[in-house]
């Protein structure tokens, strides 16, 4: 596992992180009811979502004892939050199996920090309900990556944060290796269909239909672009990351 800047996170995800939900959010006809966030870290999409779903049961799992307990902490107690200590790839093992089946799992900018982030993917699409969806957010390796520099547009402030990037993009997929396990991931679970994209929203221009669906099924996306507007390079960022989306058949098309 790479190591993590939170400097660096708390600066530059939030508007990442809270895209990632809405997104997710528009993946279905409707609300989900059980929810895992995977790689919760302090619990800020949980919380993101409690307050636009306050039924829903959710589930986040982050290998950092010091995260979960944040993240239970901004969560509060209740029926419908479970936050744990375990790393994701205990999920391709028994420990997958006290958790159950999930509607929506999402994935933020953790996949290149995972020890085997296929066997992962694999995991998770064995956890989705019928007509459940996973939606995994992360770092794009250009394809002509040199191994050195760090783009621009991923707003690194100092050396550390350049260093912490050029982990994080050692590690990361490029898109064909994605939609490379995307297809075997549909060989492999039944009933899957997976799909990678780059930038956008989800992986979709705003002009395209399935932007236009994503734009009119979450209004709230609006104000959290524009709260963003004024920051160089925040719309090239947004070219800086892969999208890949598993859906699980069975709950009719969404």
């Amino acid at each position: 596992m790479t190591a993590v800047s939170t400097c660096y996170d708390d600066r530059e995800t939030e508007l990442s992180r809270a895209l990632c939900v809405e997104v997710g959010l528009t993946l279905g006809e409707h609300p989900p009811s059980r929810i895992l966030d995977v790689g919760c870290g302090t619990g800020k999409s949980l919380a993101w979502i409690r307050q636009h779903l306050p039924d829903a049961e959710l589930v986040g799992i982050d290998p950092s004892e010091t995260a979960v307990r944040s993240a239970r902490s901004l969560l509060g107690p209740g029926p419908g939050n479970h936050v744990h200590a375990l790393p994701a790839e205990d999920l391709a093992g028994p420990a997958a199996h006290r958790f159950g089946r999930f509607d929506l799992i999402l994935v933020h900018l953790s996949l290149a920090l995972m020890r085997d982030p296929f066997a992962v993917v694999r995991a998770l699409a064995g956890l989705l309900a019928p007509g459940g969806h996973c939606y995994v957010v992360d770092l794009l390796r250009p394809d002509a990556w040199d191994g050195r520099t760090v783009p621009a547009a991923l707003g690194a402030q100092d050396a550390s944060e350049e260093a912490y990037l050029r982990d994080q993009l050692a590690a990361s997929m490029s898109l064909r290796e994605l939609r490379a396990v995307a297809s075997e991931v549909d060989h492999q679970v039944p009933d899957m269909r997976s799909e990678a994209y780059q930038g956008g929203l989800g992986g979709h221009g705003p002009n395209t239909p399935q932007g236009r669906r994503i734009w009119a099924r979450a209004p709230r996306i609006g104000g959290l672009l524009a709260s963003a507007g004024a920051r160089p390079g925040s719309g090239a960022q947004m070219n800086t990351v892969a999208h890949l989306v598993m859906r699980r058949n069975g709950g009719g098309e969404r």
